[in-house]
């Protein structure tokens, strides 16, 4: 079923279509509501010939290969009912080799040297998508510097997010600020004009069922630490909120026992969830690298899970680490801050969170994670998204925030927190608060996972299905005829330069720089040309294989 947000960027596109001088769409979407359907409505533009090409700028890889692959979901193509494809780029003189567009990263656009973008900006009527756009500012200025010539040559834009803040407390690139203080400014859309301004709040999504309800699970703990002056210290992780002590004593758990106690907790719960849904995948989010590498090393030890680990944005490592967790080849997935937005696993239902950061917008992006509904997990009413966190007053006066929201849909809560917290919470970086020294921590109302929310569903499992995308499909064709030269270089006794040099005389292209069609008659060609059955000039047939001969290049 379409949602809200989706129906209402289709009346805009659709107006657009019809006469209305719209050019640009904002949408305010909550993490996990389906924001990224947007582009996809979007394209109808080039299907009225309005426009020609899709520009899908993300933040990191892995929302840009996630954008590739919804434009290729049979889902989507079905009820948006469309044929688009676009395909991941990284600043090509041709980045949609015959395809309806291209994705990039916003850090890439930054280093377009070239500007090889803004030339194919040019060329063409683009629709520019900026997807979480608050991240379109690099600490030097580069990337929004970078953007600022496709913004003013696309014929449309779509600006999209999640959380329209940022961090660092800069101003958000191509935004509007309206004053609400002496001395403070947010960001101020409104339909008008060129603008037309989309909102999904997190209470239209649960009203819709198009997200999970989260279950905050809240562990108590009691830390010791040495101040700098060397004297002792101890609280719970509930202590008086704004007191020192509060973010004192959160910090030395999470460096100390308590963090440990809290993920086998957290693990726990999560196998006697997954024995009923054996989709369910656990995510466990740490304060930094090392303390990600320790959560890993007890996982793979102490419980014996298939688990990963995702710390670096933008590596291939952390790209393929994701896929094996979408794919339900590992258990687990240990990680930074990759939880905090381009990581999109309907599968993930727990959260173990073991960062100290406590600022609303972060852990909403976190929590989202494990909202999204997950086909394989049984009818919505069946499924829910669990969050283990530290019971510390901050963590609480957020999930009161959340909870709330829940409630105003009439959503029932699965677990209510154990222990109450006091005052407001406001935030805390990863830093060590004050200089202290951790000592020691310990749970102090853990339950082994034990919980009366598992409701005995039946859940059908369909076989996962990978969906092979244009680069996927690239990536493929070039490894074919690498392959295939190398093996018939071997077995001619042929340098492969020589024959690769054969190949670029008679299509006058690099591969790297073909369309999959054109790869494609490349391997056609490439097969007939230098048939491994026979041994080149002497008509002489083989059984396929290299010859066990030593390698004279010609």
């Amino acid at each position: 079923m379409k949602r809200k947000h989706q129906i209402e960027t289709e009346q805009v596109i659709d107006g657009i279509i019809a006469g209305a001088h719209e050019t640009d769409i904002v949408a305010k979407v909550t993490p996990g509501g389906g924001k990224s359907m947007l582009p996809i409505i979007a394209g109808n533009l080039i299907a009225a010939g309005l426009a020609d090409r899709i520009c899908w700028i993300c933040p990191r890889m892995t929302l840009q290969d996630q954008a590739e692959r919804n434009f290729l979901d049979p889902f989507f193509r079905q009820m948006f009912d469309h044929r688009l494809v676009i395909r991941s780029s990284t600043n090509e003189s041709n980045p949609c080799r015959g395809t309806n567009g291209f994705t990039t990263t916003y850090q890439a656009v930054g280093v377009d040297k070239k500007n090889l973008l803004q030339d194919e900006f040019r060329r063409h009527r683009y629709i520019l998508v900026l997807d979480e756009f608050h991240h379109a500012e690099a600490d030097d200025g580069s990337w929004t510097k970078a953007l600022e010539p496709l913004y003013e040559l696309a014929k449309y834009r779509v600006l999209m997010t999640g959380t329209l803040s940022r961090g660092d407390g800069k101003k958000i690139a191509f935004t509007p600020y309206g004053q609400v203080g002496e001395h403070e400014f947010l960001p101020k859309f409104v339909s008008g004009g060129a603008t037309a301004l989309v909102e999904y709040s997190r209470r239209d999504a649960l009203a819709e069922r198009a997200i999970l309800p989260l279950a905050f699970h809240f562990l108590e703990g009691v830390s010791k630490w040495q101040t700098k002056a060397g004297r002792t210290v101890e609280a719970k992780l509930s202590a008086q909120a704004g007191d020192a002590r509060a973010s004192h004593a959160l910090y030395t758990a999470l460096k100390t026992e308590y963090a440990m106690e809290l993920l086998s907790e957290a693990v726990a719960h999560w196998k006697r969830w997954r024995n009923l849904r054996p989709s369910a995948r656990l995510l466990v989010v740490a304060a930094g690298i090392e303390d990600a590498k320790e959560y890993l090393q007890y996982l793979k030890v102490m419980t014996g899970l298939k688990v990963r680990i995702a710390t670096s944005e933008d590596s291939p490592e952390a790209a393929e680490n994701i896929k094996a967790l979408k794919s339900g080849k590992v258990d687990a997935l240990v990680t930074v801050a990759m939880a905090y937005e381009g990581l999109d696993a309907p599968s993930i239902s727990h959260i173990a969170c073991l960062t100290n950061i406590r600022t609303e917008e972060w852990i909403t992006q976190m929590a989202a994670r494990a909202v999204r509904i997950d086909p394989q997990a049984g009818p919505y009413e069946a499924q829910q998204a669990h969050i283990f966190a530290p019971n510390d007053p901050m963590m609480l006066e957020i999930s009161r925030k959340i909870e709330a929201e829940q409630q105003a849909v009439a959503v029932v809560k699965a677990s209510k927190p154990r222990e109450s917290g006091n005052g407001d919470g406001t935030g805390e970086g990863r830093q060590a608060p004050g200089g202290i020294t951790p000592l020691s921590s310990r749970l102090l109302n853990g339950q082994n996972g034990q919980s009366d929310f598992f409701r005995e569903d039946p859940a059908p499992v369909p076989a996962f299905v990978a969906v092979e995308t244009p680069h996927d499909q690239e990536a493929g064709l070039l490894d074919k005829i690498n392959s295939h030269v190398l093996q018939y270089a071997r077995q001619n006794r042929f340098n492969p330069k020589t024959l690769n040099g054969e190949i670029f005389q008679h299509f006058n292209k690099k591969r790297r720089n073909m369309t999959v069609p054109e790869l494609e008659t490349c391997f056609l060609w490439v097969k007939a040309r230098y048939p491994l059955n026979q041994i080149r000039g002497t008509g002489r047939r083989v059984d396929g294989k290299a010859r066990p001969l030593a390698v004279e290049w010609r």
